[in-house]
């Protein structure tokens, strides 16, 4: 009986292999925090200055949490108008030294299921985020071995995975993304032509909601370990 070649599973990174989202969460209200000791008591300009300024800065930067940091430092700036900012920076500085160390969890079942695939089928990384960032990450989780090729592009559209089907040479029939985001990492593979798996997770970044395409090219499971019944 002849055996199916493998199949190449590209995974996201961040709130798919393990949690990240939370911790930009999680700096975000030590900010608020640090801007009401500041005088600067007013939630929803503080969470829109910190909105505009990851946005500007993102074209520059890209994603992660360095860019994340000064993104804070940015917003702060905008904020403190009437003095006083010296302290929230040094709060910044603080929460930024945190944020950037902090160990990223692994999701469950995220080693053992990843370990068994690339014993049967070829795994790629397709993420967004500071090379350096990701990489460090990745090494840090153990898992880096499992990947073939990591790819970290500016942003994950369609022209991202078209140019990785291209580079990687790939067969889009037998290419599935796996990831958290509707944005990033589902309807664009699929518009470039892969299948795609959707892992909902609870904290993916707002940013990266958006409506799934309707199409039979996307499986939705409910837990990490499921990619081995369909894999």
């Amino acid at each position: 009986m002849p055996v199916a070649p493998p199949l190449h599973l590209i995974f996201d990174a961040d709130d798919t292999l393990w949690d990240s989202n939370i911790h930009f969460l999680e700096a975000f209200d030590s900010f608020v925090a640090a801007c009401e000791r500041s005088g600067i008591s007013d939630s929803r300009q503080v969470k829109n200055a910190v909105r505009d300024s990851e946005l500007e800065l993102i074209e520059s930067l890209g994603y992660g949490r360095k860019p994340y940091v000064m993104a804070l430092h940015h917003a702060a700036r905008k904020l403190a108008t009437n003095g006083g900012s010296e302290q929230l920076h040094a709060d910044i500085d603080r929460i930024g030294e945190y944020l950037i160390d902090r160990h990223c969890e692994l999701l469950p079942d995220v080693d053992t299921t990843l370990l068994e695939l690339s014993q049967r089928h070829t795994l790629f990384m397709l993420t967004k985020g500071r090379r350096d960032e990701q990489l460090s990450k990745l090494e840090r989780s153990g898992l880096l071995p499992l990947f073939s090729r990591v790819e970290t592009p500016h942003e994950k559209n369609t022209d991202a995975y078209l140019r990785l089907i291209r580079d990687a040479e790939l067969h889009p029939e037998r290419t599935w993304m796996i990831g958290n985001s509707p944005r990033s990492d589902i309807n664009p593979a699929v518009r470039a032509g892969l299948r795609a798996v959707f892992i909902r997770h609870t904290h993916t970044w707002e940013l990266e909601d958006e409506d799934l395409l309707v199409s039979d090219r996307i499986v939705e499971i409910d837990s990490f370990r499921r990619l081995l019944d369909l894999f």
